[in-house]
């Protein structure tokens, strides 16, 4: 077991403005992206007692940029003229363009705060729905992932969608004493280190609950697969099979941990039953060829690895109970193919990876029958995808931009966001919602994380 102490990161962070990638001239797959509608939303100043000003004015910053961020939802801005007393003004809200109209108030005490948010239909001149959210203090670390949900809640009441606000992305990046596991929320604040290994870390996989992160490290010497406990914070051994271990994933139902570990000399995929601690099952089997990095279909069936068996690194899906490995990326004789780091969409269409173009790796999708293949991106380097729980946002490590770091696409409109500016940071994997205290490692951290509401 380690001490659980969320350290400041080392690496710098700031909210991006929104690029776009062009299409490529030599695209034989399809057309990338298409212009998508999203209605206006506005959100004037909220509403506070002057001793609670400043909090209301972060409070304002955090949710609209969420909402700007879940790429659903056109944010307007709201000027200086426009008389926010009295009863609702529809009428003039519809002509300044805007489809909702979302007030907010800080209510209560200063010691215990209440967030009151009310969204109003500005076309059908209606009240769509009101809630009112307690607020942590704010150097709580509960206190942004507070706003996060509530502003995921504002998409869903506006859209019917899933929002991406309240989640958190874990990956790889360098500290002092080696390579770390490291967390950063989707906005690309409050980044954290979590483990203290002093060694070598690989492959962060989250918990369908998010209270926990399988991953894997050397820092016992042999390369075995940890779990890190978000709270209390501590790590401890769960597989170590002879040989490495590595790639770690978790079934949906949180049942099973997929996995990669050496026999013979080469990599097979194996599953490891949770509940009882025990048992790894051998899923791949393939002679003098190495698969690895499993992920598994949103009902658990079916699984998505990499492999040489072809003598090129392909994606195959294979089922988890019993069945042959299926190819679902292109092969193509004695042309040389690198595709890798599959992470199957929690919405179940649609299969991420990277494959080599030119010798470059690039960000795909495919279906799980291998149709409709789309290349995603094309400046820079650009690799390990992992999808967001709306399965229409990808996390992946790129070089775009001229230096290195993690970045957010939506695969929709192709809008693109930098999340974290860091020359090693790689290996990203997109958690599930994290609404709870729990989850965000209660108010033991307090203050000793990074947040720039």
């Amino acid at each position: 077991m380690i001490s659980g102490a969320l350290a400041l990161a080392p690496a710098s962070i700031s909210a991006q403005e929104p690029q776009r990638d062009s299409i490529p001239t030599d695209v034989r797959v399809g057309i990338l992206y298409q212009p998508v509608f999203r209605p206006g939303i506005v959100m004037p100043v909220i509403s506070a007692p002057p001793e609670l000003r400043e909090l209301a004015d972060s409070v304002l910053a955090v949710i609209l940029r969420d909402l700007d961020y879940s790429d659903r939802l056109q944010v307007m801005s709201v000027g200086e003229d426009i008389p926010l007393e009295g009863p609702v003004n529809y009428g003039l809200w519809d002509q300044l363009g805007a489809v909702w109209l979302l007030l907010g108030a800080i209510e209560g005490p200063a010691d215990a705060p209440v967030l009151r948010l009310s969204l109003h239909d500005v076309v059908y001149r209606l009240l769509q729905d009101v809630r009112a959210f307690e607020l942590p203090p704010i150097r709580d670390p509960a206190f942004r992932m507070t706003l996060h949900s509530a502003a995921d809640h504002v998409v869903r009441w506006a859209t019917s969608s899933t929002g991406i606000a309240a989640t958190r992305i874990a990956f790889v990046d360098r500290s002092a004493g080696g390579l770390e596991i490291f967390v950063v929320d989707s906005d690309g604040f409050a980044l954290r280190r979590l483990s203290d290994d002093s060694s070598i870390a690989y492959s962060p996989a989250w918990s369908p609950s998010g209270d926990r992160i399988a991953y894997m490290s050397y820092k016992d010497g042999d390369p075995a697969i940890y779990e890190f406990d978000v709270n209390p914070g501590t790590s401890s051994l769960l597989v170590d099979l002879p040989g490495m271990d590595m790639t770690p994933t978790y079934s949906p139902d949180g049942t099973l941990l997929g996995f990669a570990a050496t026999v013979e000399g080469r990599t097979e995929v194996y599953s490891y039953n949770l509940a009882e601690r025990c048992c790894a099952t051998r899923l791949t089997y393939a002679r003098f060829a190495n698969s690895l990095s499993p992920s598994f279909s949103p009902d658990g069936k079916r699984f998505a690895f990499n492999s040489d068996r072809l003598g090129q690194l392909h994606i195959f899906v294979q089922d988890t109970e019993d069945g042959s490995a299926e190819l679902i990326t292109r092969y193509i004789y004695d042309q040389s193919v690198h595709n890798a780091a599959p992470d199957w969409s929690p919405t179940g269409d649609r299969i991420a990876f990277h494959g080599w173009v030119e010798g470059v790796p690039q960000i795909f999708t495919v279906a799980p029958d291998g149709r409709g293949l789309r290349q995603l991106t094309q400046e820079g380097r650009n690799e390990d995808p992992s999808w967001a729980p709306d399965g229409r946002h990808i996390v992946f490590a790129s070089t775009r931009g001229g230096s290195a770091g993690l970045w957010v696409l939506d695969v929709v409109s192709g809008r693109i966001r930098r999340l974290v500016r860091s020359a090693e940071g790689r290996l990203p994997d997109w958690s599930g919602r994290l609404d709870s205290t729990f989850l965000v490692g209660g108010t033991a951290a307090a203050g000793r994380n990074r947040d720039n509401p």
